[in-house]
């Protein structure tokens, strides 16, 4: 009887439990997270895996040098104002220039220098064959040289009181130029007034010349004079007659400017355009 009644008991506990009711819906788990069309599961990330790597700025580019700026060095001038070698490489400037336009004619020339015809005494005759434009070292007959073969590039008048090359102040020459030379010997003084002289002409060119025998030597195209101060009178007469117009100047009155020199110590830099 006993077992019938505890039979009846739990009867009336699950029919009061569960009844006709269904009970809650129970919730389909979530899908595994991974391929779709595979159906296999993705790794999910370790939770426990550092930070990510930090990433290496990029080093800036290497910088390229510039290239050193071309610059034609200037050669030590002997003591007569001549440059040994090629000169294409101290002027460079020289293959611009345009040729003689007054190429020299033929003329008789005497064996040796003699008296100039033009009256000035002690004038010489320099003999001179050629004004062809060159690009090599002249050998000239005289210290310093009065015509003859030159670069095809001129020399600015002015006053230098360092040498220069001879085949730059022969082409001065050309153009009507008187060019003064003088020693180390030479007053004070005197380089004080050819200074003045210099700055007030357009055609007068000063430098020094250890190698020529006189204090003072002035030199215009195929004549030259020397002399022992520049109180003598035959300085001014000398300007007088060959300066600038000349009688012997193949090119007369042409300019001794825009060329290269730079008064006073620079009788190889090419002046800057403005």
């Amino acid at each position: 009887m006993w077992g019938s009644l505890l039979l009846a008991v739990v009867l009336v506990l699950v029919a009061a439990c569960g009844g006709g009711d269904a009970g809650p819906v129970s919730q389909a788990p979530p899908p595994a997270s991974g391929n779709s069309a595979t159906g296999e599961a993705e790794p999910e990330p370790s939770r426990e895996a550092g930070p990510p790597p930090e990433t290496a700025a990029p080093s800036p580019p290497a910088e390229v040098p510039a290239p050193p700026a071309s610059v034609d060095p200037e050669p030590p001038a002997a003591g007569g104002g001549r440059v040994g070698g090629d000169l294409d490489d101290v002027l460079p400037t020289v293959s611009t220039m345009a040729r003689s336009s007054a190429p020299l004619e033929p003329q008789e020339l005497p064996d040796s220098a003699g008296d100039a015809p033009e009256g000035v005494e002690g004038v010489v005759v320099v003999p001179v064959t050629s004004n062809e434009h060159v690009r090599y070292d002249v050998e000239y007959p005289t210290a310093p040289p009065a015509g003859g073969p030159h670069l095809g590039i001129w020399l600015n008048c002015g006053f230098y009181p360092v040498p220069v090359l001879d085949e730059l102040a022969v082409h001065s020459l050309e153009h009507g130029a008187v060019w003064v030379t003088y020693r180390s010997d030479v007053a004070a003084v005197t380089l004080g007034e050819l200074q003045v002289l210099a700055a007030q002409s357009s055609h007068i060119l000063v430098s020094p010349y250890e190698d020529q025998t006189s204090p003072l030597v002035l030199s215009a195209w195929a004549r030259q004079l020397h002399l022992d101060s520049i109180t003598d009178p035959r300085f001014d007469r000398f300007m007088d007659v060959y300066l600038f117009d000349g009688p012997t100047a193949p090119e007369p009155g042409v300019a001794c400017s825009g060329a290269v020199g730079v008064p006073p110590e620079h009788p190889e830099a090419v002046p800057q355009q403005g």
